[in-house]
């Protein structure tokens, strides 16, 4: 609130809300600004604690006879009743400039008779929500620190030689606190009264999830404290029917995503959709949640880790078991479910089995590759999340099935990262269990994500997955395993040694009529001609390919053979052809959102443009690819790229 809000000139009276999460400094933002704005007032100040987190609140009338008294109303002369005593109050600063501080509001109820009735006074109020029914206010919503902000309060209280010395630990503490300024100032106060104390030693002793709330006090300033205000008035306020605040709080604490959405948190909580929203909107009115997007939530950090403590001190230990089991294998057949939607060749393989839901909680359905596409990229860190939660529960069978039913993300997104992490988890759970089949599928899909960075590790998985299936007798998958192999020596540039491999991966493949992964053998076939400079082989390779990928309705794979058939008619000096062949591949890439293989065709259509001399349109194509791959992390790539557009502007310039 500024000096010229409540300027006593403006006819209308200026109440400014102050909210936000427990322990962001609301009282204190409020005496500040109050010190601030002293002059502006010079009547005076009234301040009152309403104590709106305590089971007892101070009740309006209290505080209006307490308020007429500082105003020199004389203790006998108050009135008893509650409106003659608002009445007297406003009027005893009708033809005053006073600001009025009500710190820590319950609700608008608690702070309407509180109100003067004059535009010459003005209101700051404090509360831990929004009080969006309190009508003329204005909302000063608080959020964190940013880490810029943090690191300077975190520093001005242990001092900057200090904070200097240190500066990964620093950083470190900061990270922990997460932007709350209360456990900022806690960190900062423990270190200022323990001069012999290096950073470091603090930030491992808040490294420990379970004991850091412990580690969040000092003097009478407390986080656990804070929290527990919040989250008592949350079983006060609690209704009749539907889900229980409190307990879907502390559910959500025992969670370790980033994020949730309303329909995991309803398998979380084993509970209709419709009541859990209701209850995830209670949370967020009073501010122990935050909805960044319409249905999705977040806890921050801190808040977390106390519902995890309370999870841990009040709920069941089956049920808490019960709760993450049910969220796990949601994300498991929902991650199905989208896997099937985005590459329908992902059923000519036998599926991941997954077990059925728990009665009343249900996988999301996805009617178009997109839909399934955008949930896999709002959950993309959750997935992760979720694989390693899995693990450490001991649940080995989600923890293996669910990252192999989100590769066809991972792939198509170019999300190795997240690939690569989640399947080293998925590869010691699947370990851990002895099921050998589900062993060659993780090692088949380590293997893809090596052999798409162009690395050799590639062939070691892809030949341990190969040895299994054999063992196993699964020659289908066997066949699958063996025609990544043969691509993963055309990745890495053994052209010849990928001709005889992707040969005998396309008997094998004909051997158990797999019609799918002989139309991929035959396109990784024609890309390997295509690079030995066998161009007639690879346009007829290539044709082959694009009859059958289009028989078993593959479009993406449709988009590879029309690439390469490109690819050969621009090598063999068909420009047209060439362009128009890759024009289509780039539209099925779009359409299917593969950015991948649209930064691929990209770069070619530059080429072609520019060997047709319209470098306009070269330049254009190329920068679009360059930024594709470099948004990937495609850096070689793009870096090439940036040669020839170097090389091209210099032709037109």
């Amino acid at each position: 609130m500024t000096a010229a809000m409540m300027n006593g000139a403006r006819p209308a009276l200026a109440v400014a809300v102050v909210a936000g999460a427990p322990g962001l400094g609301k009282t204190a933002l409020a005496i500040h600004a109050a010190h601030a704005l002293r002059r502006d007032f010079p009547d005076g100040q009234l301040y009152v604690s309403l104590r709106g987190g305590s089971e007892q609140p101070v009740p309006p009338d209290e505080v209006l006879a307490r308020f007429l008294r500082d105003l020199g109303v004389d203790g006998a002369r108050i009135p008893v009743d509650a409106e003659e005593r608002a009445a007297l109050y406003r009027t005893r600063l009708a033809e005053r400039q006073m600001l009025i501080v009500l710190d820590d509001a319950r609700n608008a109820a608690q702070v309407r008779p509180l109100l003067p009735g004059t535009g010459s006074c003005a209101v700051i109020v404090t509360s831990r929500h929004r009080l969006s029914d309190l009508a003329g206010s204005r909302l000063i919503d608080l959020d964190v620190l940013d880490d810029p902000e943090a690191t300077e309060l975190f520093t001005r209280i242990i001092g900057a030689e200090r904070a200097d010395a240190e500066p990964d630990a620093v950083r470190d503490v900061v990270a922990i606190c997460a932007g709350l300024p209360l456990a900022i100032r806690i960190a900062g106060a423990r270190l200022a009264a323990r001069r012999g104390w290096k950073i470091r030693s603090l930030a491992n002793r808040l490294a420990d999830q379970r004991r850091r709330i412990d580690e969040l006090t000092a003097g009478d300033l407390a986080v656990r404290a804070c929290f527990q205000v919040s989250f008592d008035a949350l079983a006060r306020g609690k209704s009749g029917g539907g889900a229980d605040p409190a307990s879907l709080f502390r559910m959500l604490g025992l969670w370790q995503g980033p994020s949730i959405g309303l329909h995991g948190a309803a398998a979380l909580a084993g509970q209709p959709e419709a009541l859990v929203g209701d209850s995830l909107e209670v949370l967020v009115d009073a501010h122990l949640l935050e909805s960044p997007a319409p249905d999705r939530y977040r806890l921050h950090d801190l808040l977390r880790d106390y519902a995890a403590e309370r999870a841990r001190a009040d709920e069941p230990a089956q049920a808490a078991e019960e709760a993450v089991h049910r969220l796990l294998g949601w994300y498991l057949s929902t991650a199905d479910a989208a896997a099937s939607i985005v590459a329908p060749p992902y059923r000519d393989r036998v599926p991941v089995p997954v077990d059925p839901l728990q009665p009343g909680c249900q996988p999301l359905s996805f009617a178009t590759s997109g839909q399934a596409l955008h949930w896999f990229e709002q959950e993309r860190g959750n997935l992760v999340a979720a694989t390693r939660q899995a693990a450490s529960y001991g649940l080995h069978d989600i923890a293996w099935k669910l990252p192999v039913a989100a590769v066809v993300c991972f792939d198509r997104h170019g999300y190795r990262a997240e690939w690569l992490t989640t399947h080293r988890i998925a590869l010691a759970s699947v370990r851990e269990l002895g099921d050998r089949r589900g062993e060659a599928w993780v090692l088949n899909n380590l293997g893809m994500v090596f052999g798409r960075q162009g690395l050799s590790d590639a062939i070691g998985y892809f030949e341990q997955a190969v040895a299994i299936l054999d063992e196993v007798g699964d020659r289908r998958e066997q066949a699958r395993a063996a025609n990544n192999l043969a691509f993963t020596y055309l990745v890495l540039g053994r052209y010849q040694e990928a001709v005889t491999a992707l040969l005998g991966a396309l008997e094998l493949q004909r051997e158990v009529g797999r019609r799918y992964g002989e139309g991929v053998a035959l396109c990784n076939l024609g890309e390997a001609y295509l690079e030995l400079g066998r161009h007639e082989e690879a346009i007829a390779r290539s044709q082959e390919a694009l009859a059958i990928v289009r028989e078993v309705g593959s479009v993406r794979d449709e988009g590879y053979a029309l690439y390469n058939l490109g690819r050969a008619h621009l090598e063999l000096g068909h420009p047209a052809e060439a362009s128009d062949l890759l024009d289509q591949a780039l539209a099925i890439h779009r359409a299917a959102g593969n950015r991948y293989g649209e930064a691929q065709v990209m770069e070619h259509i530059g080429t072609a443009r520019a060997r047709s001399g319209q470098l306009a349109d070269a330049d254009r194509a190329w920068t679009h690819a360059r930024d594709l791959f470099r948004g990937l992390g495609e850096d070689a790539q793009a870096e090439l790229i940036d040669a020839q557009l170097e090389d091209l502007r210099a032709r037109r310039a």
